[in-house]
């Protein structure tokens, strides 16, 4: 086996493979050592983006520059026999691999937190060569950790970053591909689309037989003065008008219909894909500027179906039957007729160009002026108990006024392009009045007649050139918005599907977390090698400081987000292997701020079950100490409420949201501080429905009142991503410098302040 298949056997990163150059280097310098693992990082020492490559060999540790073609290879070496063990630090965003030496601590490389996963591997495996075990870097390493150097989320052929979580290149991204899938969406309708085609064709056609008819109008009526042929010529060119006008109302009915039929599917299919996306990717984005995706991204491409693709058709077919008349009836004409169109070919292409970059600017400015106002107007209250109405409409004010001048810059190129085609059209207009004008008068080799049809169609062959650079604006602005939609329906799901999914087996509740950790793009490990087993049936209490870690261990159960390492079971089956749909129709969640919809108080309650009775809605209501106050309302269960439960109390909204996870009956129980907003009045009612809703389920209830706890089977202490107490109440308290007995001091000694 030679170095190149010995490198690339113990390459962590198997997606790329072992740089030529760098095994030639080391095939020369360190011949007699042997290759045990090796693997890439993206920075160097100095923090800044630059290929380097570590080999560990069965004595030394290896780091490599990649060279420049005015550099050459360099490398800087350490003995395996000075290294005591091996450490990783995590900062922000960045990470680094530390060796540990009787002299103290030696850097030996600094990754971005994207390879966490890969150098938390190559320091498992390194510490193994330290102590001699035997290991080998399988295949399933390999796989799990497919990224080039450039990172999974960059291009492999230009190194630009992807947009978050799609695998689309803007910059090599092509808008005829864009164009062309947006086409796809007509294939269900391609008969349609023929019967539209053949209109079409009809219009057209009938569009072009007036200038021929006025030609014989003069030449062989009027110069001849046949007034036999005149009533007829007449009645002709009407029918023709007529039939125009009818065809034309039929293509503009059947295009009309197919912009909004592709519409309602391109709505339709983005917002299925948006409720298929985990919590990441809400988490980053603003909720206008989806909003704007959805409505205004979708409305753009709805007019340039509407309207453009109907006018570019109907215009390319002109185009095609006039350039014959034309060299059918003069070929000299004719070519004076095209001497403008490549400044116009040439000067649209330009233009498109342009103006598809400003439209991107124009739609990130739209953006931002959609994500404020989705901001401020659900925070309305809160703008006005701050009285900061006047803020918020300076923040409206300067996203307009962004928005405005992008649309001026717009505008400008629009002034400046649309009336120097009018010129060059009226330029070649000229030309024939001129040439023709002197055949007609000097050569005479062509009749006015056919010289006033031959402007005729000239005045026809001109208007779809200057129709088609319109049409390209709104080509280019249905394009930018087809990108931004698009991006969204390629944003990977963040949960896929498992095909061996498991489906069948009633759930019980058990719990299982191995060895997991969790942690964000950028930032600190949340969660730290979790080890927990919860019973079927059992109520668990997690306690802890702020940013401890509670809400993101339970989140993880449902998958809101995924485990970064380790694994969690369910009756001994890995979530992960679980289909998604049964695994939270298993689970019930009660969070500390409960989320109502636009709708009536029995819709709401029946939320997850709709399909449930009346009988059942009640029964759930009075489960959860709702019943009372429903009542109080002269319409009872159909009651409407507003936008996030507007209209009720923060106990009412709680119990509603309550009376929900009742109705649907889970096996697990999620409880998110639910009591920690409410008065002591409410909170014994919420806490009463509680004790009914966690019987008999395995139950994991975040509390803010520690007292309430009292009737957990456990407890469990969570302190920076860490499992730190577990126990009992009576337990935990008999601890005297435990964190929780510490946890409940501090709690009694701010509730006596507060009665002071």
């Amino acid at each position: 086996m030679n170095w190149q298949q010995k490198l690339n056997e113990v390459n962590l990163d198997q997606a790329q493979a072992f740089p030529g150059q760098l095994t030639a280097y080391l095939e020369k310098t360190i011949r007699s050592e042997t290759p045990k693992l090796a693997v890439s990082t993206d920075l160097n020492l100095s923090g800044r983006f630059e290929e380097q490559w570590i080999v560990v060999t069965d004595t030394s540790i290896h780091v490599l520059q990649q060279p420049t073609p005015e550099d050459k290879v360099r490398m800087k070496s350490w003995s395996l026999a000075i290294v005591r063990k091996v450490d990783i630090k995590n900062y922000y965003g960045v990470g680094s691999v530390e060796l540990i030496t009787a002299d103290g601590a030696i850097e030996l490389l600094r990754f971005t937190l994207r390879f966490r996963q890969r150098f938390y591997r190559f320091a498992d495996y390194l510490q193994k060569i330290l102590r001699e075990e035997q290991f080998s870097v399988d295949e399933a390493v390999h796989q799990s950790d497919g990224e080039s150097m450039y990172g999974e989320n960059r291009c492999p052929n230009c190194g630009t970053p992807f947009r978050r979580g799609t695998t689309t290149c803007p910059k090599c991204s092509k808008k005829t591909e864009t164009f062309r899938r947006l086409l796809g969406y007509l294939q269900p309708y391609r008969w349609k689309v023929a019967l539209m085609l053949l209109t079409t064709l009809i219009y057209t056609v009938l569009t072009l037989v007036p200038p021929y008819l006025q030609k014989i109008m003069i030449d062989d009526v009027i110069r001849r003065s046949r007034l036999d042929y005149l009533r007829w010529i007449v009645l002709i060119i009407f029918g023709s008008s007529l039939l125009s006008a009818l065809f034309q109302g039929l293509r503009s009915y059947q295009l009309a219909w197919l912009g909004q039929k592709i519409v309602y599917d391109l709505r339709s299919r983005v917002y299925a894909h948006l409720q298929s996306l985990g919590l990441a990717y809400y988490d980053k984005r603003q909720t206008g500027a989806i909003m704007n995706r959805v409505t205004g991204d979708t409305s753009s491409i709805q007019n340039f179906i509407v309207s453009g693709i109907q006018e570019t058709i109907v215009q390319i077919f002109t185009l095609v039957a006039i350039t014959i008349i034309l060299f059918v009836q003069d070929w000299q004409l004719a070519l004076i007729v095209l001497l403008p169109t490549p400044f116009i070919f040439f000067g649209t292409k330009i233009f498109g160009k342009r103006i598809h970059k400003l439209y991107h600017r124009i739609w990130r400015r739209r953006s931002n002026m959609s994500a404020v106002l989705g901001g401020a107007i659900p925070g309305i209250k809160v703008v006005k108990a701050f009285t900061q109405e006047r803020y918020e409409t300076e923040r409206f004010q300067e996203a307009l006024e962004d928005y405005f001048h992008e649309e001026v810059r717009a505008i400008k190129y629009r002034s400046t392009f649309f009336p120097l085609i009018s010129l060059a059209t009226s330029i070649g207009a000229v030309l024939i009045w001129g040439y023709g004008g002197y055949r007609v008068i000097a050569v005479r080799d062509i009749s006015l007649g056919t010289l006033t049809a031959f402007i005729g169609y000239m005045w026809r062959f001109y208007q779809p050139i200057t129709t088609l650079s319109h049409l390209n604006e709104q080509y280019e602005g249905a394009i930018t918005a087809a990108e931004r939609v698009f991006e969204i329906l390629d944003h990977q799901s963040e949960f896929r599907q498992v095909k061996s999914a498991q489906k069948a087996a009633p759930v019980r509740g058990e719990i299982v977390f191995r060895h997991v950790s969790f942690y964000y793009e950028a930032g600190e490990e949340v969660l730290k090698d979790i080890n927990l087993h919860i019973h079927d049936g059992e109520l668990i209490g997690l306690v802890g400081s702020s940013g401890a870690g509670k809400s993101t261990l339970v989140n993880l159960i449902p998958r809101f987000y995924e485990a970064t390492e380790g694994e969690i079971l369910l009756d001994g089956v890995n979530i992960e292997d679980m289909d998604l749909n049964v695994l939270r129709s298993n689970i019930g969640v009660v969070l500390q701020e409960p989320y109502l919809f636009y709708g009536t108080i029995a819709e709401n309650i029946s939320y997850g079950r709709p399909s449930a009775s009346l009988e059942e809605i009640v029964w759930a209501a009075r489960a959860a100490n709702a019943h009372k106050f429903i009542m109080k309302f002269p319409d009872g269960y159909d009651t409407l409420i507003g936008e996030r439960g507007i209209g009720l109390s923060g106990g009412e909204k709680q119990r509603i949201s309550i009376a929900r996870a009742i109705l649907k009956n889970p096996r697990i129980l999620i409880l998110d501080e639910a009591t920690s907003s409410v008065d002591t009045e409410t909170e014994k009612l919420i806490q009463e429905a509680i004790d009914r809703l966690v019987h008999n389920r395995t139950t994991i209830a975040i509390a803010h009142r520690l007292s309430t706890l009292k009737n957990a089977h456990r407890i469990l202490v969570l302190d920076k991503g860490m499992i730190v107490e577990e126990g009992t109440h009576g337990e935990l308290m008999k601890k005297e410098n435990g964190t929780f007995r510490h946890l409940v001091e501090i709690q009694a000694e701010v509730a006596r302040t507060n009665v002071v």
